[in-house]
């Protein structure tokens, strides 16, 4: 209680006469969570309410969670707004991964409840080892300074995070000492999941082996790179608002660019390039390491393709980033791929990864990442760009068609084509990203393993 409390002060992560919304799942944190606001009620005058979600994905176990959150808020004294939805369906609909489903549909549901009973808070049950898991999750995938910072302890001034200053063994200890009951959700030992991984092999070996402070040092690390990113932000904002950069089309003079610090020159290229990005991610190292190259390399005139249809061109002493801004010139590129692994494009700036995973993993409407049968790949794999005569059959289609044909059809501009990586085997070509998968590779009903390629 007592740090719980001082996280609440040192973020002001609530004012008198809130209306909070509270989001139980009912396992050992979020209930942990609504105990701990319970007895701040009369102090800061606030009125509760308990909300979830049911995502329709474990069957009896998810009516299992709901019933047991009902009875807790009614016992409490707490109103509950709860919510049905089908996960598996809109996955269906709309693809993307299962996390992201269910993260959009949280969301989505939170933002409806704070506009239809005017709350003034959404308080969620992260925990202090939530952010380390999630610290080593970011740092295992290559992120920068942005990542490794982790969720913050109130984001949008709605989100509020009173337990990331404890970690997941206290909230239990303290729920145990005080006889309170909470369900346990099975879909956490499933360790398909990194997360879940890290949760339980990486972190306690960390622990036992290393550190028994693991959680409270990654934390303490953590809320450091908070400070140090918002510095950089603030300077980046400061320096477009100095010099007036359009970020949707920027026209920006090297030697100034020159003169920045490098911390503050690639976060400035990211921003820029961000702004491209519908949902403000997509952007990452090797992305802003093309355009940073663009401005210390030898060559006057340069150019580098981007995701979100994007080019930078280095024209002598200006550095031009704008939509299918110019032509990536391009020479052949060719690199093997290992699986499970990645191949990073240095003439694009992009980076294809590679795994093999099982088939309940498969989203057969994913375009990004693809998925093929193993069995139907004649290895060795390459990454490369176009050569006269490729050829492929697009997915549903009967016949071969030229690559080039292909991207012709769907109106690729002339100077990008050669810039397109390409996966190939030693028969033809079976993946062209942002466009099509070959049907020779499409996974079946006999597929019995995949291999996920997903360009980044």
């Amino acid at each position: 209680m007592r740090k719980v409390r001082n996280t609440i002060e040192k973020h002001a992560m609530l004012a008198p006469g809130d209306r909070v919304g509270v989001a139980l799942s009912g396992g050992a944190d979020s209930v942990a969570l609504l105990h701990v606001l319970a007895n701040f009620v009369e102090e800061y005058a606030l009125e509760l309410f308990v909300l979830h979600l049911n995502h329709g994905i474990r069957g009896d176990e998810a009516d299992r969670d709901e019933a047991f959150v009902r009875s807790l808020a009614e016992s409490m004294g707490v109103p509950l707004v709860s919510e049905r939805v089908s996960v598996p369906q809109l996955r269906r609909e709309r693809g993307g991964s299962l996390e992201d489903v269910c993260r959009g549909v949280r969301y989505a549901f939170f933002e409806r409840m704070t506009r239809r009973h005017r709350l003034d808070k959404i308080a969620l049950g992260h925990t202090l080892s939530d952010q380390a898991e999630t610290v080593i999750m970011r740092f295992l995938r290559g992120s920068g300074l942005e990542g490794l910072k982790g969720f913050l302890p109130v984001r949008d001034g709605i989100y509020i995070r009173p337990l990331m200053e404890v970690t997941r063994d206290e909230t239990t200890s303290f729920l145990g000492q005080a006889g309170i009951p909470f369900v346990t959700d099975s879909s956490n030992r499933d360790e398909t999941y990194l997360r879940n991984r890290i949760r339980g092999k990486l972190v306690p070996e960390l622990k036992v082996s290393y550190n028994a402070r693991l959680e409270e040092n990654i934390g303490r690390t953590a809320e450091i790179l908070r400070l140090e990113d918002d510095f950089i932000r603030e300077s980046v904002a400061g320096i477009i608002a100095e010099w007036t950069i359009d970020t949707r089309s920027a026209r920006l003079p090297i030697p100034k660019l020159k003169g920045l610090h490098p911390a503050l020159l690639w976060r400035l290229i990211k921003t820029i390039l961000e702004t491209h990005s519908p949902v403000k991610n997509g952007i990452g190292y090797l992305h802003v390491k093309a355009v940073a190259d663009l401005i210390d390399g030898a060559s006057p005139s340069a150019s580098a393709d981007l995701p979100f249809n994007l080019t930078a061109r280095r024209e002598y002493d200006e550095l031009i980033i704008a939509p299918d801004g110019g032509s990536s010139g391009g020479c052949d590129f060719s690199y093997e791929v290992q699986i499970p692994g990645s191949v990073d494009i240095a003439e694009t700036g992009r980076r294809i990864v590679f795994d093999l995973v099982g088939t309940k993993d498969v989203d057969a409407r994913s375009d990004n990442p693809v998925f093929m049968d193993c069995r139907a790949i004649s290895f060795p794999l390459v990454v490369r760009n176009i050569r006269p005569g490729d050829r492929m059959q697009p997915l549903g289609m009967q016949g071969t068609k030229k690559v080039a044909a292909l991207l012709i059809d769907e109106k690729v501009p002339k100077a990008r084509r050669r810039s397109i990586p390409l996966l190939a085997d030693r028969s033809s070509v079976l993946w062209v990203p942002g466009v099509r998968l070959s049907d020779r590779a499409k996974v079946t009903d006999t597929t019995e393993k995949v291999v996920k390629a997903e360009i980044i």
